[in-house]
């Protein structure tokens, strides 16, 4: 008898996108808005915030997950990183008050991702400072806690409400689909028949199974 294979996936803005995914590759994910989980068959699909993603499968909670790239680079987790899903792509960006100037002493950053940030503005500014946000980072600047935000932009909407321009796109981040390391051993078959499923949906060739 399979185990089950146990799958994380981040209820986040890709959440419909994923959901479409696994569906076009046979598995019908049936969702509702209280409930934690979902079973089909030998799978489990558990529905967490994106950042707990990662932790889950670090740990061995889930065998698989499927999260954002920014959050797997913002923390560098101990997990398999095994195929770009092609879905929920935006870029990492700084972005300023339109018509502003950034200062040429310190210059102080929000961010909802500090380790992100610190790696980037080190290459651009001689001093800086941030300020770590958990959520609507594109005031900041408007009402004077920071210069400029360094954060995700997908079609630069929320920006332009905001007065915000882009000055410079520091990476370009997908969703992927992540593994816990002793997962794809002990359940590798398992794993490859799902993976081969999600390659072909996305139309993507295999070359390390």
């Amino acid at each position: 008898m399979k185990s089950e294979l146990k799958i994380a996936i981040a209820k986040g803005k890709s959440f419909e996108e994923e959901l479409a995914l696994l569906e076009k590759c046979g598995y019908k994910i049936e969702f509702r808005e209280r409930e934690l989980s979902s079973k089909l068959n030998d799978i489990v699909v558990w529905f967490v915030k994106p950042k707990d993603v990662p932790v889950w499968v670090e740990s061995g909670v889930a065998d698989l997950g499927i999260v954002g790239e920014d959050i797997i680079r913002e923390k560098e987790y101990d997990v398999l990183e095994l195929i770009d899903l092609k879905i929920g792509r935006c870029r990492f960006s700084f972005a300023a008050p339109e018509n502003s100037e950034i200062p040429k002493s310190k210059v102080i950053i929000a961010t909802k991702f500090p380790n992100l940030t610190r790696k980037h503005a080190e290459r651009f500014f001689p001093e800086y400072e941030i300020v770590e946000l958990q959520g609507s980072v594109e005031i900041a600047p408007l009402v004077g806690l920071s210069h400029i935000i360094a954060d995700l932009v997908s079609t630069g909407r929320t920006l332009k409400e905001n007065k915000l321009v882009e000055i410079k796109v520091l990476e370009e981040f997908s969703t992927y689909l992540i593994a816990n390391r002793e997962s794809f051993n002990t359940k590798y078959r398992q794993i490859k028949e799902f993976l081969q499923k999600i390659s072909k949906a996305i139309d993507e060739e295999l070359t390390f199974l």
